[in-house]
């Protein structure tokens, strides 16, 4: 039985992030690249299948055969990958949502209107904050993109991601998540939501002591194992959790535990 604990990974050559600059390679372009077309085309096709499936399906209600399933947004380079349970929809889980928020975050009416993507950036910027701040270092405009990956648990968008059902949340863990975290082989996770933790926790630690609420367990950190690695997981609070302090600078300085300072550095993007 694997165990919870804060040590970071030892042994392990760290790869650098990538800062993606080219204007003449689409994202689309890139994550094919980069995870290669079989694990997209079995992403783009489950949709379709589980909508097939019906009540017999456990997303049925989440499965559309007209919307694609997601795979995520962001530097897949990156030494750090944020999950969600869902993407909330189709619009916000893209590259171009965060980059129109970034550029406009500092307009007053933006605040007053803001959109749903907003409270989620926020807060992955606070982390980041916080985790550059304790390792001495000043925060990149673009870091939420560039040294991190954001991708989710279920890959069917829903309105409510805490909403999720465990049984839909283990197939598609078992179908996508699993072999995409093992082609990016990121340095620390952070598992934001109870539907992510519930189940990290219980494929880690095999009972349930110790569990509690979301709030109790924040910045608590399992060792999960990908592929054949062990990660550490630094559970977190969901940013659109409603009525709670979110405290990002505890996830940020877990990070900053569990990272090393040069993975934030540039490098290259490698295809599958």
């Amino acid at each position: 039985m694997l165990v919870a604990t804060p040590a970071p990974i030892a042994g392990r050559k760290l790869r650098p992030s990538l800062r993606v600059v080219s204007n003449s390679v689409s994202k689309g372009q890139q994550y094919l690249q980069f995870f290669g077309s079989d694990a997209l085309k079995r992403l783009h096709g489950c949709a379709i299948a589980e909508s097939d499936r019906g009540a017999d399906s456990p997303c049925e209600r989440l499965a559309q055969p007209l919307r694609r399933p997601q795979v995520g947004f962001g530097n897949p380079e990156a030494p750090i990958v944020f999950i969600s349970p869902s993407p909330l929809d189709a619009a916000s889980a893209s590259n171009e949502a965060f980059t129109e928020w970034l550029d406009h975050e500092g307009r007053l009416e933006h605040h007053m209107t803001a959109d749903t993507p907003l409270p989620y950036f926020q807060f992955v910027r606070a982390v980041m904050l916080a985790a550059r701040k304790r390792m001495g270092q000043k925060l990149e405009k673009h870091d939420v993109m560039d040294s991190a990956f954001h991708t989710w648990a279920v890959r069917c968008a829903t309105e409510n991601p805490d909403r999720v059902t465990d049984a839909a949340l283990n197939q598609c863990v078992d179908r996508h998540l699993q072999s995409l975290l093992a082609r990016i082989a990121p340095q620390a996770i952070v598992a934001m939501g109870g539907p992510v933790a519930r189940h990290l926790w219980w494929r880690t630690m095999k009972t349930w002591d110790g569990w509690g609420s979301m709030t109790t367990l924040h910045g608590r950190v399992l060792d999960v194992e990908i592929g054949n690695r062990r990660v550490p997981a630094i559970l977190s609070v969901h940013p659109f959790q409603r009525g709670i302090d979110l405290h990002p600078e505890v996830i940020g300085i877990k990070l900053a535990e569990h990272i090393r300072p040069g993975a934030f550095q540039p490098g290259e993007l490698k295809a599958a």
